[in-house]
């Protein structure tokens, strides 16, 4: 028997291991039997992590839209332009140089024709004025004066060739004579130049000073005010904008297409920003003789039939011209038209239609627009529902939800599925 010390090692042979007894072994066996069978029934099944693909996918994939229904009916076919209102307005300036003394008019007062809007220094206007009309009136008095003297030599000439006549005066005393009545016509005529030429120069100087009162040419509202008094001016110096208080004109530009329908007599309506909803009629009075090369438009100038306090030069505006009637046109809605471009850059234009769940194109031709509807020709039939909401994006054959449809402009709600 061998004896082993503490802090030594044991050098002879190992114990033996302990086997597994019976029992054990049967559990052993009996657990890797169920892993087994567990694994093959998790092949059989495959993977379970997502849903079955089927009717309920393909209903959570559809594009929600709305649509409405194609019908007949008569429509007034319009076009919007863009344009701007124009009127008389001008920058007032003195004729005169002078000293700005007074400027009454204030922005956004009303002036009538003839008011006085400016003055002008008046004061060496006014002397000059002043020793011209004195010195018009002595040459009317020269005038005067010499047109008696002529008088009183024409008798002594007339009296002088009788006598000459009868020989009863020499010819030296008749040339004396005749010398006389000349130079008094002479005298005359120089009196009455002098009086014309006084009287332009106090005409020039009246009109000078009539010119240090800037008026008002018409009826207007004063736009804007440059110069205070004080200021000095010149001929030229704006001093006033004023704003012709008129019926206005609206000008704008129309593709050369629509030429035909807009000619002078159409009617049309404009909007504004600052009138909100309200529009304004009025007739076409002038179309222009020339198409603008680069963008192929024609200038268009009507005057409105009525204005209002809102309504100001300048101002951008929406013009509605009324171009045409459509009789028993198909109308649908203008949000159901949309433009395509093919990989050849060819561009048409179409609507989108609900066939079995799925988003049909259809190609269509608009054959006039008015507001918010369209009159279209082609694979479209009365009461066929066109998209008119969130179908923007979709192309043919993409799967869509009709939640919401009408039975055409103007009819009544309803809900309906693909």
């Amino acid at each position: 028997m061998a004896i082993i010390r503490p802090g030594t090692t044991r050098t002879g042979p190992a114990p033996p291991r302990r086997r597994l007894r019976g029992p054990w072994i049967a559990i052993a066996v009996a657990g890797t039997l169920v892993l087994a069978a567990a694994a093959v029934i998790a092949l059989g099944r495959g993977p379970q992590s997502g849903p079955v693909p089927g009717a309920d996918a393909t209903l959570a994939q559809a594009v929600p839209v709305r649509a409405e229904a194609a019908r007949r009916g008569h429509l007034s076919v319009r076009s919007a332009y863009s344009g701007e209102l124009v009127g008389e307005v001008a920058d007032f300036s003195p004729q005169v140089s002078g000293l700005l003394v007074n400027v009454p008019a204030r922005i956004g007062q009303r002036v009538a024709a003839g008011d006085v809007v400016a003055v002008i220094e008046d004061i060496e206007i006014r002397n000059q004025l002043q020793e011209a009309r004195g010195q018009l009136g002595v040459a009317e008095a020269n005038r005067d004066k010499a047109g008696a003297e002529l008088v009183g030599v024409e008798a002594d000439y007339n009296r002088a060739m009788e006598l000459y006549d009868q020989n009863l005066l020499s010819e030296q005393e008749q040339q004396q004579v005749t010398s006389q009545f000349a130079t008094a016509k002479a005298n005359l005529a120089a009196a009455e130049a002098q009086v014309r030429q006084s009287a332009a120069r106090e005409a020039l100087l009246a009109e000078q000073f009539a010119n240090t009162r800037v008026r008002s040419p018409f009826n207007a509202v004063v736009a804007d005010r440059y110069l205070d008094r004080g200021a000095l001016v010149q001929p030229g110096t704006p001093i006033l904008r004023l704003a012709e208080e008129a019926p206005l004109m609206v000008q704008f530009r129309v593709p050369e297409r629509d030429l035909g329908s807009v000619q002078a007599g159409a009617a049309f309506d404009v909007s504004t920003e600052a009138t909100g909803t309200r529009t304004f009629s009025g007739t076409v009075r002038r179309v222009a003789g020339e198409v603008r090369r680069n963008d192929r438009t024609v200038l268009v100038e009507g005057e409105l039939a009525e204005t209002d306090d809102l309504l100001r030069p300048g101002m951008y505006a929406d013009v509605s011209v009324s171009l045409r009637d459509l009789d028993d046109a198909l109308i649908i809605p203008g949000t159901a038209l949309l433009e395509r471009v093919a990989m050849d850059g060819a561009r048409s234009v179409g609507v989108l239609v609900p066939v079995d769940g799925l988003a049909e194109w259809r190609t269509v031709t608009v054959a006039g627009r008015s507001g918010e509807f369209s009159a279209v020709e082609g694979l479209l039939e009365v009461g066929d529902l066109v998209l008119t909401l969130g179908h923007d994006q979709l192309g043919n054959g993409a799967p869509i939800r009709v939640v919401n449809t009408t039975d055409g402009p103007g009819g009544s709600a309803r809900t309906a599925g693909s």
